[in-house]
């Protein structure tokens, strides 16, 4: 995938990956629309990382996919992930902010979408978004994701969130 003139990979995500993305992750902006926080230490983002290398929630009921995205010249911009459920998987990402408006975030979740599509047979695709974020919420509809709900976040009291969904053909 190409974007701001670099071509994108998608690396699993492993504990190596935290001391490359710690610093990106640090910044307080990414967290603005979402309950998340920065990791605290890299010690932390390690061990977290590691448990989702496993690619399965600790119950076993998901398949868990994490990313690092990595442009051709070795710059990580962010992480992309789903979690697939049953019939369905749910996205998310983090870009960093340096990067934002280049068209990495719908890069990476295209490509993301394509993972889940060829290799996971996946073919409903949902998104959880603040309606604050305006840039995620244009994202998500120039990928093809339909507003299906609008209601009260589940993570952050006061604010309200957004479903979209996307079906997709596999063949």
């Amino acid at each position: 995938m190409t974007s701001d003139e670099h071509t994108l990979d998608l690396e699993p995500l492993i504990p190596a990956h935290a001391a490359l993305l710690f610093e990106g992750l640090q910044d307080e902006r990414l967290y603005r629309y979402y309950a998340g926080h920065p990791p605290a230490t890299l010690e932390e983002l390690e061990k977290r990382y590691e448990g989702w290398s496993t690619r399965r929630s600790p119950d076993g009921t998901q398949i868990w996919l994490n990313y690092a995205v990595r442009r051709d010249d070795g710059a990580y911009v962010g992480w992309v992930q789903a979690s697939i459920a049953d019939a369905g998987a749910t996205i998310g990402y983090d870009i960093f902010p340096e990067f934002w408006r280049k068209g990495y975030g719908k890069a990476a979740c295209a490509a993301l979408i394509g993972i889940l599509a060829e290799e996971y047979r996946v073919q409903r695709i949902g998104a959880t978004v603040d309606e604050g974020n305006v840039a995620s919420i244009r994202l998500l509809e120039s990928l093809g994701f339909s507003p299906v709900w609008t209601g009260p976040s589940d993570d952050m009291p006061g604010r309200t969130d957004r479903r979209y969904e996307m079906q997709r053909a596999v063949g």
